[in-house]
């Protein structure tokens, strides 16, 4: 994507969240165990968005590590490979 279209949809996301912010401003008390807090409720939905996505990243990090792992292996193999077919190929050929 071009940096004018991200830019662009950076701008347009953050319009849509202000509009929402205006549309839901009220306070609401969220009791934690320690505590109590008021908040906004769009900053609010902003905070769990964000403890959601973070949660996600967590839970994929092992497939992505593991991933990441075989990718390299892989490379590892192919680099071998050249270099045996390379090998191979300046060999002189014996009738």
């Amino acid at each position: 994507m071009s940096r004018i279209a991200k830019l662009i949809l950076v701008f347009v996301i953050l319009l849509i969240g202000l509009a929402f912010h205006l549309k839901n401003n009220q306070l609401i008390e969220l009791n934690y165990y320690v505590g109590a807090i008021n908040l906004p409720m769009s900053w609010l939905v902003v905070i769990v968005l964000f403890i959601g996505s973070m949660l996600g990243v967590v839970a994929s990090l092992p497939m992505l590590i593991k991933l990441k792992r075989e990718k390299s292996k892989l490379e590892r193999q192919i680099k071998n490979s050249e270099k045996e077919i390379n090998n191979l190929r300046v060999m002189p050929v014996r009738d």
